[in-house]
């Protein structure tokens, strides 16, 4: 039995770090902060003036037992 690739697979956690310019990575913010299997984007849907919003999606921590 794998449990570890089920592990790795779950990269439900989001969180916002702010704003970001429109066009441009933020990924490197959201890896220093969850790590190196972090990604960002900059989403536009919000109303944030010119830019957006940086959301970072990475692996959800274990559960306590």
């Amino acid at each position: 039995m794998v449990l570890l690739d089920v592990v790795e697979q779950n990269m439900g956690c989001t969180a916002s770090m702010g704003l970001c310019e429109k066009d441009k990575s933020c990924s490197a913010k959201c890896r220093a902060t969850f790590g190196d299997k972090a990604n960002g984007f900059c989403d536009h849907s919000t109303s944030t003036g010119g830019g957006g919003e940086c959301i970072c999606v990475y692996p959800c921590p274990p559960l306590a037992p």
